[in-house]
């Protein structure tokens, strides 16, 4: 997965299990191992795959889906660098070794969409808080 803001471009490799950002305007790279600093409960224990970026200009939270493992979820990654599980299956559960994927979310930002691709579900967290994903 690619995500690009404000002359930054973000990609993931899955073989090497990294995010690199590349500073297109100073032509410079960094890279980190995904889930490097872990906020709260979760992990991500598998190999990440599509990437993108919802509301960027505020919050530079990039969104991840995770290919395999145990539990496979959606993870964020927010501009200092900390990780946070935002939805994942239940540890050797049903979606175990699935694959999660199609993260969108609704216009106004309440309603958040993924699936699980071997199970063939999608699923919808909306939000009853007045707040938005960001």
């Amino acid at each position: 997965g690619i995500a690009y803001h404000n002359s930054t471009l973000y990609f993931v490799s899955k073989a090497t299990r990294r995010l690199y950002i590349l500073n297109l305007t100073d032509k410079t790279y960094t890279s980190e191992r995904t889930g490097s600093s872990w906020v709260g409960q979760g992990s991500f224990n598998s190999q990440p795959d599509q990437i993108i970026g919802n509301d960027m200009d505020k919050r530079q939270n990039i969104y991840f889906t995770e290919d395999g493992g145990y539990a496979p979820g959606v993870h964020v990654r927010d501009r200092e660098g900390k990780y946070y599980t935002m939805v994942r299956g239940v540890p050797g559960g049903r979606y175990a070794g699935d694959e999660s994927v199609g993260i969108a979310f609704s216009p106004d930002r309440k309603k958040f969409y993924f699936g699980f691709q071997d199970a063939g579900v999608l699923m919808e967290v909306t939000r009853h808080d007045g707040h938005v994903f960001n």
